[in-house]
């Protein structure tokens, strides 16, 4: 019973906490984190113009702070350089856990889509048909992996791939290089690497940029759908200038005279944005269940391990599983909903 509440206080509470015993003085500048998908360039040409309107909007400058992988920002965030991001699911995590960070908006498709999948991409003329292909093939091939933080680079491949198979990317294939979803695409379409993860929306927006490289890859899997990544905020900002932040997202694109040009800044950010939806930390909830069951599988599969702190690791493993299922429940409860058995 003590691990759940100390899972509570984790998941729901500690930010909470965290924002009233050490609240911060309002900050004069925000800086804006985002998360390296695409070359520093390429998302400037996106975000600039988003970001200008917002501060206009909020009275406020809000600058972008481009880091060259994920953890750069959860490290900005976490010693009070950045204030709110734009992250991936599986960052989010990192950034609530380490950086006392909270949900506050999901980002949507130009469609109005709220998922994506991810996805493994070959060169089109690859001899190999399928995953079991490539995995018999892994010591003789070349894998273009995700940042190690990224939900549709890594964390979902790792799911629903390679943990099942008790394959670990690092020892199963000839080499094995983290880069941004664009990269790893070119490169894959150049020869360069024979596979690599990426996603729906990034593989529409190659379409868009670089259509000649997009043709030269074939999707060889997709993962079920998973949400859209969330935006998200320090805890301990002044709580007026939190709410000011959020009715500003959820307004960009929805209210006012310009509400059709914000659409069209919004459709050129990065993978291709609409209108914002409001969220907050339980839209991870189902990733931090796939974490989990990733590393449980993981350790079942791990051979090298003595057996009894393997036996201690999976038993830790699993009690983590069961603390986040119960807290689920008692989300549910909570919300007026009956508790599943």
């Amino acid at each position: 019973m003590k691990s759940l509440f100390a899972l509570l206080l984790l998941l729901s509470l500690a930010p909470l906490a965290r924002a009233a015993i050490n609240p911060v003085a309002p900050p004069t500048e925000l800086a804006f984190g985002i998360i390296s998908t695409e070359s520093a360039t390429g998302l400037r040409l996106g975000f600039e113009p988003f970001l200008e309107k917002l501060s206009a909007r909020l009275g406020i400058k809000v600058r972008g702070f481009y880091a060259s992988d994920y953890a750069g920002v959860i490290e900005a965030m976490r010693f009070g350089k950045v204030h709110l991001a734009w992250m991936g699911n599986a960052a989010a995590i990192q950034a609530i856990d380490r950086a006392g960070a909270e949900v506050f908006a999901q980002s949507t498709g130009p469609d109005g889509s709220t998922g994506f999948s991810s996805v493994i991409i070959v060169p089109a003329t690859s001899p190999y048909a399928d995953v079991d292909a490539l995995v018999a093939a892994a010591p003789q091939l070349n894998f273009g992996n995700g940042d190690p933080l990224s939900t549709t680079g890594n964390l979902i491949p790792n799911f629903y791939l390679w943990a099942p198979r008790g394959i670990d990317p690092r020892r199963a294939f000839k080499r094995v290089r983290n880069a941004n979803h664009e990269v790893n695409a070119l490169a894959v379409a150049a020869g360069q690497i024979d596979l690599a993860t990426n996603n729906t929306e990034s593989l529409t927006r190659l379409r868009q940029r670089h259509p000649e490289a997009a043709a030269k890859l074939r999707v060889i899997w997709t993962s079920p759908e998973i949400p859209r990544d969330p935006l998200v905020y320090r805890a301990d900002l002044p709580r007026e200038l939190k709410t000011k932040l959020q009715a500003a997202f959820l307004a960009f694109g929805r209210i006012g005279p310009e509400a059709e040009a914000d659409r069209l800044l919004l459709a050129a950010i990065a993978d291709g944005w609409g209108p914002f939806l409001t969220a907050d930390n339980r839209q991870l909830l189902t990733l931090r269940r796939f974490e989990l069951e990733r590393d449980a599988m993981i350790l079942d599969a791990e051979t090298r391990l003595d057996p009894a702190e393997k036996a201690q690791r999976v038993a830790a493993a699993r009690e983590r599983q069961q603390q986040l299922l119960d807290y689920e429940k008692l989300g549910l409860f909570w919300n007026g909903v009956k508790a599943p058995r």
